[in-house]
């Protein structure tokens, strides 16, 4: 088999679970990911470990598992990072919050940023990878998941700290930032009936779900990291379930910040928030 042929393979079995679109994008995937070939290059053929290699990835995306933990890369913000099952698999709504930051503060400011809850690290390396001069770190509470980010600050040579902490438990913003990032757990149990599949079975519950009792659970602790972390004027940003983003702008000008706004993704959706901490609000450390 030439890898042309395998492309067209692909394409053709995931087309009844994917449809037509989605099952083209993942085989272009694969094949660049796991066999170097891009669209248009000249076919080769396959060898014998490539033809195991072609079935055995095959099989895993029929059972419905992500492309990415299937080849092990997720393309973010230009970057290729590592992922496998112990992180969630970065989204383009995640990139839309790193933009809303990067427009906000140009490359010629000077940064300190904490994310909080880094999955990845794909934040803060995208961050670090457009804003040299800033200095990033991310926190998380699963040690598997800080693995992960220290090996594609590693494999992208980008100068991020990653340090293990639960944020229910601990203040994780020590010192003085400029900027706090977070995507949270904020899924109650009561949506699992309205996610993809593939995520339920694939991707780490600790990371998605919230308590049902309790969805703003981590924005309150946020609020409160953010008065011990911010420096006067700084910044919080976070993403948002699109079904209480404004239940979650309201807590924040309740907790005493300023400049308050919401932001839409490019699905219409209202995904994020960024809140202010007013000069004089920085509890002193």
């Amino acid at each position: 088999m030439r890898t042309d042929d395998l492309t067209k393979h692909i394409t053709r079995e995931l087309r009844p679970l994917l449809g037509r679109g989605e099952s083209a994008s993942v085989s272009r995937l694969v094949m660049e990911d796991l066999f170097g070939y891009r669209q248009g290059n000249r076919p080769r053929k396959l060898t014998q470990e490539e033809q195991i290699l072609a079935w055995t990835t095959l099989n895993r995306l029929k059972a419905g598992e992500p492309v990415q933990y299937v080849t092990g890369i997720a393309d973010f913000f230009g970057l290729q990072l590592k992922v496998n099952p112990s992180v969630l698999i970065p989204r383009p709504e995640t990139e839309e919050l790193v933009e809303w930051i990067l427009e906000d503060h140009n490359q010629h400011t000077v940064r300190s940023v904490i994310d909080i809850g880094t999955g990845s690290g794909c934040i803060p390396l995208a961050l670090q990878a457009r804003r040299p001069a800033w200095t990033c770190r991310g926190v998380d509470l699963s040690e598997a998941a800080l693995e992960v980010a220290r090996e594609n600050a590693r494999r992208l040579d980008l100068p991020v700290t990653f340090h293990q902490g639960d944020v229910l438990e601990e203040s994780m913003a020590e010192g003085r930032y400029d900027v706090i990032v977070s995507n949270p757990p904020y899924i109650p149990p009561s949506e699992r009936s309205k996610m993809d599949a593939s995520t339920l079975e694939h991707e780490p519950e600790m990371a998605l779900f919230v308590p049902e009792e309790d969805p703003l659970l981590f924005y309150r602790r946020l609020a409160g990291q953010g008065h011990h972390g911010l420096k006067a004027g700084g910044q919080l940003y976070c993403e948002t379930n699109e079904f209480n983003s404004e239940e979650v702008l309201k807590l924040f000008l309740d907790a005493g910040y300023a400049d308050v706004v919401r932001r839409k993704d490019l699905q219409n959706k209202w995904r994020m928030v960024r809140a202010t901490l007013p000069e004089g609000e920085a509890t002193q450390p």
